[in-house]
């Protein structure tokens, strides 16, 4: 029973990293988007847009191909 605490405990403080790291992620790219905007640089904050809707992208047609062979 004591490993099944430990084990869950872990797991949620590992959740929390996750998401303090995701949530800094998203931080990182709107600051950048932000900076590419003020100082006038198009193709960077266009190539960072890009790479975003790309990662969007493959993000959902995963999810796409998973509901469709019944996995999820």
């Amino acid at each position: 029973m004591d490993d099944v605490i430990v084990y869950g405990a872990l797991s949620i403080a590992a959740m929390y990293a996750i998401t303090v790291l995701v949530a800094a992620g998203i931080v990182v790219v709107l600051a950048e988007i932000l900076s590419a905007a003020t100082t006038f640089q198009i193709g960077r904050a266009a190539g960072i847009l890009a790479i975003l809707l790309l990662f969007l992208g493959c993000y959902a047609g995963t999810g796409m191909w998973l509901q469709k062979s019944g996995r999820i």
